[in-house]
């Protein structure tokens, strides 16, 4: 199994197991410099061990940053030894090559005395940032490459759009065009018109036609989600059925423009809520035409700063095969002292906050980092959401971040709830992101949206199977306009048929 090397940070990841590689065998592994790859060697004697998370999956741990990368770069192959405070770096031989050498020839070479070791701590190595389709990619995830280094452009559509958050990486990414965009929202349209472009309709997706939509090879977006949510403790108010029944305007437009692909990113009881309905009215009303898989990934374990879960469903056209959405963790997970700590003055919405009355004050000294209302004294018998009067850790995730006015969500150290733009950065937004409207408005926007570590992640997968699909379909053209030359040149000569498969009759 070969694994290409991570160029920015670590991560873990899962694979099914085979006959060498499964949960309890031993392993060692080597970088291939020349080829930019990981080399896994089963070994009986080696170092690590594949260990269990969940039920099939193992984690892989690969630690790297600039600094050692150009200190390595100078060799041919090494072999990374992680301990537990430390990883050493053994140099292999500069001139040797592997490309013909058994796995039992490369690991008999690496016990022999290596030209240069050194060690880095792991203080060193795991500084993060939000780069998670490099690291995704890197780690050979994602190891479809664009024919000829040729780039594409997807037109994409987003429908429920509200301000931005799952649009603004796709917005980021030249591979993608995103021409049309709806919300009924007035205060978060202009947020986006803002931050993303003015190509957003301001209306009720139910009273919009198909043929407004222009045709895309994606539609990506986020049906309401407070109707699915265990956020919303009520649930089954007729505005709440009226907001699940958006979906049935999604699979409307998915069915008009007929997309290669689609994403539809939403609270995790979008699968379970009424046994299942609304993800069965995807299933069914979209299978014939698409392959549909989804998955409930968690921000924190994709580098993210909350412990929020989303699912993401992702379709595509059946030529196009299933996608599969890897079982991803960062090795390194990031705290709120991470994402706070980035919020400086020259932050958009950096005074936007909602100022506690006294007595709310009062409560607030009562809770400890980590704590909730269940400290606050007159409160400890009540039930009330988790989330209420809670106190962000500072060495700690966040909470999910839903509209934190409601709920009191207070800042580490000062009784106060956050600003808006400390909310973002929770998010992984970053001060070039400014939010419109009331600071009400402002505040739910925010709530509302998706994180931009599981945004990413979404887009990376999406950005993969289109590349690989508009390769091949690319690769079919280059062989059909071969046929057709050749046959054009055999017809010149007076043949009088070419069987691509059969010869020449």
């Amino acid at each position: 199994m070969r694994i290409k090397k991570s160029t920015r940070g670590g991560l873990t990841f899962s694979f099914q197991p085979n006959e060498k590689f499964k949960v309890g065998s031993h392993y060692r592994y080597v970088v291939d410099m020349k080829s930019q790859e990981i080399i896994l060697l089963a070994d009986e004697d080696g170092k690590y061990k594949l260990s269990r998370k969940g039920v099939n999956a193992r984690p892989l741990v690969d630690l790297r940053n600039q600094e050692i990368r150009n200190t390595l770069s100078l060799a041919a192959y090494m072999e990374v030894e992680v301990l537990n405070d430390k990883i050493i770096v053994h140099i292999i031989k500069k001139d040797v090559n592997m490309d013909n050498m058994s796995e039992r020839d490369i690991i008999d070479m690496l016990d022999k005395e290596t030209d240069i070791s050194f060690a880095v701590s792991k203080e060193e190595l795991v500084e993060h940032d939000s780069a998670l389709v490099d690291m995704l990619t890197a780690a050979g995830l994602f190891s479809q490459k664009a024919q000829d280094d040729l780039s594409y452009v997807f037109d994409t559509v987003s429908l429920f759009s509200g301000a931005g958050l799952l649009d603004w990486p796709f917005k980021n990414d030249g591979s993608f065009d995103i021409r049309f965009a709806v919300d009924f929202d007035k205060s978060a349209c202009e947020t986006y018109r803002q931050n993303i472009g003015d190509h957003i309709l301001c209306m009720d997706i139910r009273d919009l036609m198909e043929d407004q939509i222009p045709d895309a090879d994606l539609i990506i977006g986020g049906p309401c989600c407070q109707g699915y949510s265990n956020a919303n403790r009520a649930g089954n108010t007729e505005q709440d059925v009226s907001k699940r029944l958006l979906i049935d305007d999604y699979i409307r437009m998915v069915k008009a423009k007929q997309p290669l692909m689609f994403l539809i990113e939403n609270v995790e009881q979008f699968i379970t809520k009424e046994k299942g309905k609304y993800l069965e009215k995807v299933l069914t009303e979209l299978s014939d035409r698409y392959n549909v898989t989804y998955s409930v990934v968690n921000d924190w374990e994709l580098g993210g700063y909350s412990k929020r879960k989303r699912m993401i469903l992702i379709g595509s056209v059946k030529e196009m095969g299933k996608v599969i959405i890897p079982n991803v963790e960062l090795v390194t997970k990031k705290t709120v002292r991470d994402a706070l700590s980035k919020v400086t003055a020259d932050w958009y919405n950096y005074q936007d906050v909602t100022n506690p009355s006294p007595s709310t004050v009062e409560k607030m000294k009562q809770v400890p980092q980590g704590g909730n209302y269940k400290f606050i004294k007159g409160m400890e018998n009540l039930d009330r959401h988790s989330c209420i009067y809670r106190r962000l850790a500072w060495d700690e995730p966040s909470v999910t971040i839903t509209n934190w006015r409601k709920s009191n969500l207070t800042h580490p150290e000062e009784n106060r709830i956050l600003t808006v733009s400390e909310a973002a950065a929770i998010m992984g937004l970053d001060k070039r992101f400014k939010f419109f409207g009331s600071l009400n408005d402002k505040q739910q926007q925010v709530g509302n949206g998706v994180t931009q570590a599981i945004a990413a992640f979404a887009k990376s997968i999406i950005k993969t199977h289109l590349y690989a699909f508009a390769n091949k379909k690319l690769g079919l053209k280059v062989m059909e306009d071969k046929a057709k030359e050749v046959i054009n040149t055999v017809g010149d000569l007076g043949w009088t048929q070419l069987s691509l498969f059969g010869g020449v009759d």
